[in-house]
């Protein structure tokens, strides 16, 4: 797909450079001129849509066009309303200006707000900046894990081995008095077009003991010929790593893990995603935070109108590490919040250390505050994973409502049925009970089971309403959608439910269907939208 960049200033970038990438089409407009080339972009789209069309076409109205841009650039001084006109052909955070300018928003509702204009860092030369663009604004999001299960550890480490599952692996001992590798992952790490970024969960449990990260080039079209190695100590883990893109040379990465010292050490996966390289995490503009633990959620917020309420998705259980629900989220036409939770397997319902924790509240409080909004001017939502997260967090934000399909209260119970109810399926649910409480006895299983209710046990809930879409035959946690109802009933809070024939996942349409439609009653009634 074509990228597409307008440039607005005085001086054409594209006439200062040799060539620009193929794919990459380049507008220029005057600060002065921007309504008349809107006005003639739209003829030359309507024109090309004519032109496509057969005979047979009949045409009852004219076309709606839709004018996008991957990034609009100012590079010399405007005034903000002079770009109202462009402001639905761009996402936000796809705004941006010459790191020499000062541009400042006139309006709380302005295009430098709402869209969140930033400046580009300082470039030598207009090639190295376009170039820099190029590389970052591409469409897509991806990422995965180099799995702690799927790893080779070296023969001659004597120490003890404790395997937990897709948590970690646990290593004790004497690792050498010089790095030594410890392990290495068994699947190797493929070379894209675009640059990635690398982050190794990992502890020390205990002891006097280091680590380095080594990742070794194997140059493309070879079998056997290793280039030289990258070698990220730990004060280079405390960032992101970032592997530069370089197809041409580097067909794929040997992985591995070295350690010296004595004690223990714990090591999750390794997270790998396309890199934006310092304008967003996944997407532009988006987020990521790292617990002490060094286990991460992602966040992305939107504008949108400015206008209430703000609309919190979190993502369900994804094996691929990224967003979900922009395109939903997207089309109710106000300001929304992402949130994903990329540990272990898919996720881990977004619940884990005090501070883990915190920080999601936090994220949602930023935005509202961003926005000028109120609790009153909220909304929480999920499906599935995502459905506990925005019951759980409902405690602390007291937000107007709370929508959730297909939801769960007690997970304790999920890891209970693994061998009964679900054999051979969502095992990662012990995953997430080892992870959360580090243990998997009954215990520990009534421990999982309470996390939801010990927070309910001081929550009122007198301004927000519940909107419950659900499974009859759930085999996850078939009594979560009961529990809440008997539990909201007793506090007089506003419930809308409604129940679907089959299990978790036998009915994924009909639930999407009822989620939206209660979005929109939501917003139509409560808020006038």
């Amino acid at each position: 797909m074509t990228m597409k960049i307008l440039q607005i200033g005085y001086l054409n970038w594209a006439s200062q450079v040799e060539k620009l990438p193929e794919d990459l089409e380049w507008f220029f407009c005057k600060p002065e001129n921007i309504q008349n080339f809107l006005k003639l972009e739209e003829e030359k789209l309507l024109a090309e849509f004519l032109k496509d069309m057969t005979k047979q076409d009949n045409l009852i109205e004219k076309p709606k066009i839709h004018i996008h841009f991957n990034a609009i650039v100012i590079t010399d001084y405007l005034e903000e309303i002079q770009l109202e006109p462009l402001i639905d052909t761009i996402e936000a955070y796809s705004l941006f200006c010459s790191a020499e300018l000062d541009l400042s928003s006139d309006s709380p509702n302005g295009i430098f707000r709402r869209k969140i204009l930033r400046k580009l860092e300082k470039s030598k030369d207009i090639s190295t900046c376009i170039n820099f663009l190029y590389q970052v604004l591409f469409s897509s999001q991806y990422g995965a894990k180099l799995k702690i299960p799927e790893i080779d550890i070296n023969p001659n480490f004597r120490g003890m081995v404790q395997r937990n599952g897709h948590v970690n692996t646990q290593f004790t001992g004497d690792f050498g008095e010089d790095f030594q590798q410890l392990f290495t992952y068994r699947y190797n790490l493929s070379s894209f077009p675009v640059a990635l970024e690398l982050w190794q969960e990992y502890e020390k449990v205990k002891g006097n003991c280091h680590i380095q990260l080594v990742i070794t080039p194997m140059r493309r079209g070879s079998l056997y010929e290793l280039m030289d190695s990258l070698i990220y100590n730990e004060d280079d883990l405390n960032n992101l790593v970032i592997l530069e893109s370089n197809p041409e040379e580097i067909g794929f990465y040997a992985v591995s893990i070295y350690a010296k010292g004595e004690g223990s050490l714990s090591f999750g996966p390794l997270h790998w995603r396309y890199s934006r390289q310092g304008l967003g995490n996944l997407v532009l503009g988006g987020g990521r935070y790292s617990d002490e633990r060094r286990q991460e959620f992602f966040y992305y917020f939107n504008p949108g109108d400015m206008k209430p309420p703000l609309n919190v998705y979190f993502s369900g259980f994804r094996p691929a590490e990224g967003f979900e629900g922009f395109g939903m989220m997207k089309s109710l036409n106000s300001p929304f919040v992402l949130i994903a939770d990329p540990r272990l397997e898919g996720g881990c319902f977004y619940i884990g250390t005090d501070q883990y924790e915190t920080k999601i509240i936090e994220v949602i409080q930023k935005s509202l505050d961003y926005l000028g909004f109120s609790s009153s001017e909220l909304i929480l939502s999920g499906i599935s994973m995502g459905s506990f997260a925005a019951a759980y967090y409902a405690v602390d934000l007291n937000p107007a409502a709370v929508i959730v399909g297909k939801p769960f209260t007690n997970l304790g119970d999920t890891v209970s049925g693994l061998k009964l109810k679900r054999p051979d399926e969502f095992e990662t649910s012990a995953d997430m009970l080892l992870n959360i409480t580090h243990g998997l006895t009954e215990i520990q299983i009534d421990e999982l089971n309470q996390k939801l209710w010990k927070k309910y046990h001081k929550a009122s809930f007198k301004d927000t309403q519940f909107a419950l879409g659900y499974m009859k035959n759930d085999d996850y946690d078939g009594c979560a959608a009961q529990r809440l109802t008997n539990y909201l009933s007793q506090k007089d809070v506003h419930i809308y439910s409604v129940g679907y024939e089959g299990r978790h996942n036998d009915n994924s349409q009909a639930i999407n269907k009822w989620f939206k439609q209660q979005f929109k009653r939501i917003l139509e009634d409560q808020f006038g939208r």
